[in-house]
């Protein structure tokens, strides 16, 4: 790519992705830490409606992505047509995220009729707060996409964004214990107070940083108001599922979502019924913090992996780091192992939090060469409707194998069978479809390594210089 005069992303808007990465985080990391652990100890919902709730979400996805990423395509702005989804969205997934942990909890969950009211409060707040997650996640992902086509400056955008993500995780992870109380004899409920508080503070603080990338950031209006042809919903949907680079993108991408929705909601289990340890003891934090702080170290290995094999074979190599720790965590009843395992695991999932985005723009890529437009709303939205089931699914098999090794909602120690059932669901069932996954990447017809993708970015280079030119003598026209 170096003989490419290619446009990057500046300093400036990186960190502005950072910054607004850590308030993204500091929602969505507390929604995947602890969400299942309170709905489970605290509200003390029924595992069936708990599942229910989840598998009824899949009917909301299957509107709501693909809906949203068409109309950022569409949308058309004096400030562009990502800012304007990124300004609504920012306070109102704090706003969201305050709603779902807020159930009236004065009523007997004992009762049938608060089950049923519990299990609306939760599908509802899963879907207003997954509505504003979409559109946040969908905006970020098509600027740096439209933003630079050079492969290795998106994976540096991705480093900024994953680094507060990591940052805003650790906060939301770690912080946590330091506050709650899990031990013998102390009521897990009377945490209640705790976690709301740290609910608004979290909920409050991230919209705050998020808005000062949202209303910020730069954006490509050129890109947009160049296009001599605006495709119809379905249309567009047809035309992004039919794109074998982009199904087998989804197909990996389901696996890796699985991945880790079901590792973060189970890491918490994981610390307080496998491991035994109270949150009052000072090693309570370790797994986790071991965990992010690989995901951290492991960024310069990801970037040197990139630029030396291409996304492709780079993230093949990341997988199998995964899956090998994993496997290891599976059987990992003390802390020494339990921690070596996340060690691992978290190295490995730095490179794909860093590469894997990078694998759909070029998808986007190929296509904009093909239809001459950029779709990168159609293509985050098609690919959030095909892998948000995979976070239902993780919430499914959850609470299968909890009821099926009979976890107790109630009690402080857990039998062995289900601190079994914990460690499969955190080691070897995600392993199995990570398996799945690397195969699925084998097929990916996209090799950044070879010379017909250097020259696919040349001709990308030479629609955007037109579409530059374009642009101006528009805008000279109206003057």
């Amino acid at each position: 790519m170096t003989e490419l005069a290619l446009e990057h992303i500046s300093t400036r808007d990186k960190l502005k992705f950072f910054t607004g990465s850590i308030g993204y985080s500091l929602s969505s990391g507390f929604f995947a830490a602890w969400l299942s652990n309170f709905y489970i100890k605290i509200v003390k919902i029924e595992f069936i409606y708990w599942a229910l709730a989840w598998v009824l979400y899949l009917a909301w996805n299957s509107i709501n992505d693909p809906l949203i990423g068409y109309l950022g395509d569409r949308t058309r702005t004096r400030y562009g047509r990502r800012k304007p989804w990124l300004m609504l969205a920012t306070p109102l997934i704090g706003a969201s995220l305050i709603f779902i942990f807020f159930p009236p909890l004065h009523l007997d969950p004992g009762l049938g009729s608060t089950q049923v009211i519990f299990f609306f409060w939760l599908f509802s707040g899963l879907m207003l707060y997954d509505l504003f997650y979409t559109i946040i996640g969908i905006s970020q992902n098509s600027l740096v996409a439209e933003l630079t086509i050079d492969p290795v400056d998106r994976a540096r955008a991705n480093l900024f964004w994953s680094l507060g993500l990591g940052l805003g995780q650790a906060i939301t992870f770690i912080f946590p214990f330091l506050f709650i109380q899990d031990k013998a004899g102390y009521p897990y409920e009377n945490n209640l107070p705790v976690i709301q508080v740290l609910i608004l503070v979290f909920a409050i603080g991230g919209s705050l940083l998020l808005a000062v990338m949202s209303f910020t950031i730069t954006e490509r209006k050129e890109l947009s108001y160049t296009k001599t042809k605006v495709m119809g919903f379905k249309t567009s949907i047809k035309y992004t599922v039919k794109n074998k680079g982009f199904l087998i993108h989804v197909g990996l991408l389901f696996t890796i979502t699985f991945f880790y929705s079901i590792t973060y909601s189970q890491i918490t289990f994981l610390v307080q019924d496998v491991l035994g340890i109270s949150n009052d003891d000072p090693v309570s934090f370790l797994p986790i913090g071991v965990f992010l702080g690989a995901s951290v170290a492991g960024f310069p290995i990801g970037m040197t992996m990139n630029r030396r094999f291409g996304g492709k074979r780079a993230l093949m190599y990341e997988l199998i780091i995964i899956i090998a720790g994993l496997i290891m965590l599976t059987f990992s009843f003390t802390l020494v192992l339990a921690n070596i395992s996340l060690l691992i695991v978290g190295l490995g999932f730095a490179g794909i939090n860093l590469i894997l985005p990078t694998l759909l723009a070029d998808v986007i890529d190929k296509d904009e060469l093909e239809t001459g437009s950029r779709r990168e709303g159609a293509y985050y939205g098609a690919a959030a409707f095909f892998t948000k089931p995979a976070q239902s699914l993780a919430a499914g098999i959850v609470a299968l194998v909890l009821e099926l090794t009979n976890y107790d909602q109630e009690a402080t120690v857990q039998p062995l069978l289900a601190q079994f059932g914990i460690l499969l669901t955190i080691g070897l069932i995600p392993a199995m479809f990570l398996i799945c996954g690397y195969f699925l990447l084998r097929k990916f017809p996209i090799d950044g390594s070879t010379s017909e993708y250097k020259d696919m970015k040349r001709q990308i280079k030479a629609l955007h210089d037109e579409k530059v030119a374009r642009y101006r003598e528009m805008q000279d026209q109206a003057i």
